[in-house]
């Protein structure tokens, strides 16, 4: 019943915020987050009318659910290296996987009978539920011990999200026109491979307007060698808002007017 009103507000055009400024800054919130005593948490990610509802399960793990129900499952992770509880019977219509880490690739893990793509064989353009979206191939780490890494750009309900998997090195040029201007993009963080600079310049060279950090060390991060969310932000230069629940909503007409940081709770 209270999932019900939030429909209904939603629908009836208020915002309900439950973010919070880590900042003195006074600028309006533009975003949909869900408000948390209305989430339950045995429920899955709800269809939302009029956004797009992100749910981040932990680490890399980003499902999206479009406001018609087109349900997208990007990098789930497997059970041997990090420690965070997988979602039960969690199914999904398109199951994206960036590279092939263990912590990554568990497309094996959803239910149903999603469509997976796969690293480099989703390189290009692809096709899915009516849903086109394009696989970019990224620079692999430098230091060689990194397999290929493709990242995904795709289109829910007018809004453009990037999700850019184990990205290893600054944009190249080539890189930076395949992957276009992205609404929301998920960063990983916590690669100790590029620097925090790197980073945001990353952030800045696809016009995102919305940032979301992702792949960073947590207690249930077990021994991967990542940088620390704190790390990240005491240097960042980008306003950061702090969203008070694992999932929230976004839509296309209240996107922020300047590169904002919302960091989701962690699960």
């Amino acid at each position: 019943m209270r999932l019900f009103h939030v429909f209904l507000f939603l629908l009836l055009g208020f915002g309900l915020v439950a973010a919070e400024d880590s900042s003195p800054s006074t600028a309006p919130l533009k975003a949909l987050p869900v408000d948390p005593a209305d989430l339950n948490p045995v429920q899955l990610p709800q269809a939302i009318p009029g956004g797009v509802n992100i749910h981040w399960y932990g680490h890399g793990f980003i499902y999206l659910t479009s406001s018609v129900g087109i349900r997208a499952a990007i990098d789930p992770f497997g059970p041997q290296t990090v420690h965070y509880q997988f979602p039960t019977h969690l199914s999904a219509d398109i199951v994206l996987i960036t590279n092939e880490s263990e912590d990554h690739c568990a497309a094996d893990q959803i239910f149903g009978d999603p469509l997976i793509f796969r690293s480099v064989m989703a390189v290009g353009l692809n096709r899915a539920n009516g849903i086109e979206f394009h696989g970019v191939s990224l620079q692999k780490d430098p230091s060689g011990q990194g397999g290929a890494n493709t990242a995904f750009v795709l289109k829910f309900d007018n809004v453009t999200f990037c999700y850019l998997g184990q990205i290893a090195q600054p944009l190249l040029a080539t890189e930076k026109q395949q992957l276009g201007h992205v609404d929301v993009l998920f960063l990983p963080v916590g690669v100790t491979s590029m620097s925090v600079d790197d980073l945001n310049q990353v952030a800045r060279d696809v016009a995102a307007s919305v940032i979301v950090p992702v792949n960073y060390k947590t207690d249930q991060s077990g021994d991967l060698p990542l940088r620390g969310l704190d790390e990240y932000l005491a240097t960042t230069k980008f306003p950061v808002r702090k969203v008070s629940a694992s999932e929230m909503v976004i839509s296309r007409g209240m996107l922020p007017s300047q590169p904002t940081i919302y960091v989701m709770k962690s699960p």
